[in-house]
């Protein structure tokens, strides 16, 4: 019998909150044992683990109505479910250990942390939301002191994390489930994936993969040279079309129109369009849809605004007025000041060997935790 779409029962069901039957039949059984699943990690870990994730309580107080149904648990247990290739237990074993580290980790106090400006201000910020409300994360990872911000990599994940929180935080789970990300190549050199970025991009995927499942919409690789979008297309080869389509890699010359195309002209950052604002208007009416990676990687190169090719999870310099929030989060490659999302990889230098393609691929995954994603994928260019 066919796959179809119901509707949970529940007074109002937003946009995010419509499951087959497949899914729904699934989402029950995990459901059934949050309890336990709760009740296990309290006893394996040595500190308090919070029944709560992303701000949404995964098991009802006593106070709450007995046949309530928060709609927002099923949308969360279904990312965990599809990070796992459908396969329950496995997504219960994934949200015990999610909440285990989440408890190691201190997360649910990172948003309090504070961190040097001067070393993650221009690393990444959240601005804006795209046309389906979605927010948008900014990466930057042009001329970057590799050293000062990756150096010190506890702190750098955890400037990470609190970047990511903070787009996850803007999550309802209603209508909107997952994030946008933009992670700018401006500036970066064929030589800024050095020791300490590839470190810590190994280190954020691992985090992200394991904790964030299924947290990214669209990934756009912004003002992305010539020799970079060469390295996208071979990276490609290790990437499932699942994780392909969510993928867009743009040129220098065409990220102003695309940003505009895909996040709207008013909820992109000055920089992307400074003293082209009117110009835009008629390129976005009149320009083609963008590919994205698995529609023809190869003819994707300097100039196309196309794309070629997650997750994870796994955060700024002068933003434009309107809804902007400043936070640090991640950045490969040495640059100074533009704006970019969270987790991504970073572009490889000429000796760069078939591992470090492969693990460009992972970085590529970390945020999205596509079905076909492998747990112990932990390498990648630029974090």
């Amino acid at each position: 019998m066919a796959d179809t779409t119901i509707t949970p029962a529940a007074t109002e069901v937003g946009k995010a909150q419509h499951f087959t039957d497949s899914q729904s039949q699934l989402i029950a059984k995990l459901r059934k044992q949050l309890p336990s699943i709760v009740r296990e990690a309290e006893e394996a870990s040595e500190l308090p683990v919070s029944s709560s994730i992303w701000g949404v309580p995964l098991v009802p107080t006593p106070e709450a109505a007995a046949d309530s149904h928060d709609l927002r648990i099923d949308v969360i247990l279904n990312k965990f479910i599809k990070a796992r290739n459908n396969d329950v237990e496995l997504a219960a074993n994934m949200l015990k250990s999610t909440l285990m580290w989440r408890a190691e980790f201190r997360v649910d106090r990172i948003l309090e942390e504070e961190f040097p400006e001067d070393v993650f201000g221009q690393v990444g910020y959240v601005y804006g939301h795209d046309g389906e409300g979605r927010p948008v994360t900014y990466n930057t990872y042009g001329n970057l002191d590799n050293a000062l911000v990756f150096g010190d990599l506890i702190r750098f994940l955890r400037w990470r994390v609190q970047l990511h929180e903070r787009g996850m935080r803007k999550l309802d789970f209603v209508d909107v489930a997952d994030m946008v990300q933009v992670h700018d190549y401006d500036g970066v050199g064929l030589f800024s994936y050095d020791k300490d970025a590839k470190a810590a991009s190994r280190a954020t995927i691992q985090l992200m993969s394991d904790n964030y499942p299924e947290t990214l919409a669209v990934k756009i690789f912004a003002n992305v040279p010539g020799w970079g979008e060469t390295i996208f297309n071979i990276v490609c080869l290790w990437l499932s079309e699942d994780t392909k389509q969510k993928f867009v890699v743009v040129s220098k010359a065409n990220t102003p129109r695309v940003l505009a195309e895909r996040i709207g002209l008013d909820n992109i950052p000055a920089k992307f369009v400074a003293g082209k604002s009117e110009s835009l208007v008629d390129e976005v009416n009149s320009a083609p849809e963008p590919q994205t990676a698995h529609e023809n990687p190869a003819e994707n190169q300097p100039e196309p605004t196309d794309a070629i090719t997650d997750a994870d999870s796994k955060q700024t310099h002068q933003l434009p007025p309107g809804d902007t929030e400043r936070t640090s989060l991640s950045a490969p490659s040495p640059l100074p000041s533009p704006p970019q999302p969270a987790v991504t990889p970073a572009p490889a230098s000429p000796s760069s060997s078939p591992e470090d393609l492969k693990d460009m691929t992972a970085g590529m995954r970390i945020d999205d935790k596509t079905e076909n994603q492998k747990p112990e994928a932990t390498a990648a260019p630029m974090p």
